[in-house]
């Protein structure tokens, strides 16, 4: 009997050394395989596009927000332009009322002359 039980167990390792091992990890189908790098090259470039995307909108945002920061500097150094020119027009407008260049205007270029008494009329109905 112990013969038997050696020429059943020789048999078996036999048949198992001539049959190949199969692995646990069966690779893809090609075609499987072609699916999948599919889509994840979808799902890059759908990454890659929303990618783009956000940086051009920051891009936009920054470059008007700059804009807008120099169109500011530019206007606030009008409205100081402005309000120096407005105060030498008020100093001007001053000098032009002064009264003695008016006195200077109406003796020289009108030939006007200050009178040296001065007469007041009595009201007559007092």
């Amino acid at each position: 009997m112990p013969q038997a039980v050696r020429k059943v167990w020789a048999e078996e390792t036999e048949t198992r050394a001539a049959a190949p091992r199969k692995s646990h990890w069966r690779r893809p189908k090609q075609s499987a395989r072609f699916h999948l790098d599919t889509e994840l090259r979808f799902k890059a470039f759908i990454m890659l596009a929303l990618f783009a995307v956000t940086a051009t909108v920051t891009l936009v945002r920054s470059e008007v927000s700059a804009m807008r920061g120099y169109e500011l500097v530019q206007l606030r150094q009008q409205a100081t332009q402005l309000e120096k020119e407005n105060k030498d027009l008020e100093v001007q407008i001053a000098k032009l009322k002064a009264p003695q260049r008016i006195k200077d205007l109406a003796i020289n270029e009108l030939g006007m002359m200050v009178p040296k008494e001065f007469y007041f009329a009595a009201d007559a109905n007092r």
